[in-house]
């Protein structure tokens, strides 16, 4: 059972990435067909930096989790690992969120 799910695993991530890749492209035609440029939408669409404040606080959260599992559960050295991957990479996140949000106010 464990060797299936290592097949199963990446086979339904690449499925799952083929799907996404044929909607868009569908979605990209459709727009064509009706006159709009798919470039120009792309244009308008300034970027939006809510989004890195929530994956940020996601992510410290995560880690937080496994440090936690790790301090309570005296479980084995490597969850301080991804543990502190996470927290830093969420710190990164969220970071950039505020300077971001300051470029955007000064420009």
């Amino acid at each position: 059972m464990p060797a299936l799910v290592w097949i199963l695993v990446p086979l339904a991530a690449i499925c799952v990435a083929i799907v996404a890749i044929y909607t868009e492209h569908r979605q990209k035609m459709a727009m064509i067909e009706k006159g709009i440029k798919p470039e120009e939408l792309r244009r308008a669409e300034a970027p939006r930096p809510e989004g890195l404040l929530i994956a940020g606080s996601v992510l410290i959260a995560i880690g937080l989790a496994f440090l936690l599992a790790q301090i309570l559960g005296e479980l084995t050295k490597w969850l301080y690992v991804p543990g502190f991957f996470f927290l830093f990479v969420g710190k990164a996140l969220i970071i950039s969120y505020y300077v971001m949000k300051k470029s955007k106010t000064e420009g």
